[in-house]
């Protein structure tokens, strides 16, 4: 099993052109990235039948954030900043935006397939940024990076036969001449960016799979030894705290092992068509008791405890 016929596709790549493909899910041409091998192993079944992570705040943060710091130069054409006010009359009356005005209703429509961005969303992402770009590391690695890279290729897997096309949008690529030539990165809002915290949400979320995906596909496509994965983080509230993360080995060889076994169970389905949903078919299955759940005779001599101890006050019977 391996990546071949990889390549880099662009920089600076519009990710709604990335994650756009006339392909459907679950056939053969269909390219798999990060993101939707993450839903594909959840359950199968639901990811070919279209599941979309619910829309949230958080996650349209996220996005404005990405685009003012990564790919600010498409932002006129992407997006536009909701007005204030608005002219009422022909004196000039000035008055806060209302979409029950005919000129605010004529303005949204003249908008098209532009993204409306509140006046307050922008500002505060300014500031998002802005902080992140203070911090003298994280603005040396901006500057030393290309941005949104897309790399694209081929997965095969031997026990199949089955080829399954591949891509992936690398936030930051630091350039060959820079002192973080041997890494990759990814721009992620939190919220929080403490070590701990951050850690486990990696895996919770998947991150390390995504981050080793990426490095083995984009090392596939440039030859270059790339070993390292670096999170720039950003806390989506004020003050916008910031993080700097390089990802363990370990971590990244556990994410690898993951999405190599994924991978291997994605082929398998395009081969054979079956898509497993979360139970087997016809069946029922059992929601067993895991081991913390269990009531012990230790929790039981803890509760007997607290009541002799509770007893023992009430009656002033307090044993020094």
């Amino acid at each position: 099993m391996s990546f071949q016929n990889c390549k880099l596709a662009g920089v600076g790549v519009n990710p709604e052109s990335y994650h756009g493909q006339e392909a459907e899910r679950g056939t053969p041409t269909f390219r798999i990235s990060p993101s939707s091998l993450r839903a594909f192993m959840e359950c199968p079944a639901r990811w070919k039948a279209g599941y979309e992570s619910p829309e949230s705040d958080a996650k349209d943060w996220g996005w404005l954030l990405d685009m003012l710091l990564l790919t600010p130069e498409q932002f006129k054409d992407r997006c536009v900043v909701k007005p204030k006010t608005y002219i009422a009359d022909e004196k000039g009356t000035e008055k806060p935006w209302n979409m029950n005005a005919k000129v605010c209703q004529a303005w949204f429509a003249e908008q098209g397939d532009k993204k409306i961005v509140s006046s307050k969303d922008f500002a505060e992402a300014e500031k998002a940024v802005k902080r992140l770009l203070a911090d003298e590391t994280i603005k040396s690695f901006h500057d030393a990076s290309d941005k949104q890279v897309h790399v694209t290729g081929e997965w095969l897997d031997e026990t199949t036969g089955v080829i399954v096309p591949v891509q992936c949008l690398i936030d930051y690529a630091p350039r060959k001449d820079s002192e973080f030539q041997k890494s990759l990165g990814d721009l992620k809002s939190t919220r929080n960016a403490n070590q701990r915290v951050f850690g486990r949400w990696c895996y919770t979320a998947g991150y390390h799979i995504q981050a080793a995906f990426d490095l083995a596909l984009y090392t596939a496509a440039t030859g270059e030894d790339r070993t390292d994965w670096i999170f720039i983080l950003s806390e989506n509230y004020a003050p916008y705290e910031i993080g700097r993360r390089l990802l363990g080995q370990q971590f990244l060889e556990i994410g690898r092992q993951t999405f190599e076994h994924a991978l291997k169970r994605y082929a398998k389905c395009l081969k054979t068509g079956v898509w497993a949903g979360y139970d087997l078919q016809d069946e029922f299955s059992i929601i067993s008791a895991e081991p913390w759940m269990e009531f012990s005779a230790l929790s039981d001599a803890l509760e007997n405890a607290q009541e002799d101890a509770l007893a023992a006050a009430a009656n002033d019977d307090i044993i020094p």
